[in-house]
């Protein structure tokens, strides 16, 4: 699962504000927003952070389901 949502995060283009993964809408926040949510999960059990070419993400998924999809704004 994790790699095919490696690549469906990775056609995101850099400059989109909407998409659809997994059936998931992707949200837009801001860094602070981010590192809010990132100190949220202190044992990093929830949350998971994506950094790529295209933009940095976040997510948080469920017996294996995305359940939540967050792109950083610069």
């Amino acid at each position: 699962m994790e790699t095919r949502l490696i690549d469906e995060l990775m056609a995101i283009p850099a400059d989109a504000t909407t998409a659809t993964v997994q059936g998931v809408e992707m949200q837009i926040i801001s860094a602070d927003q981010a590192n809010k949510i990132l100190e949220t999960d202190t044992n990093d059990e929830r949350i998971h952070e994506c950094i790529l070419k295209n933009g940095r993400f976040l997510f948080e998924s469920e017996n294996g389901k995305l359940t939540t999809l967050y792109k950083v704004q610069n």
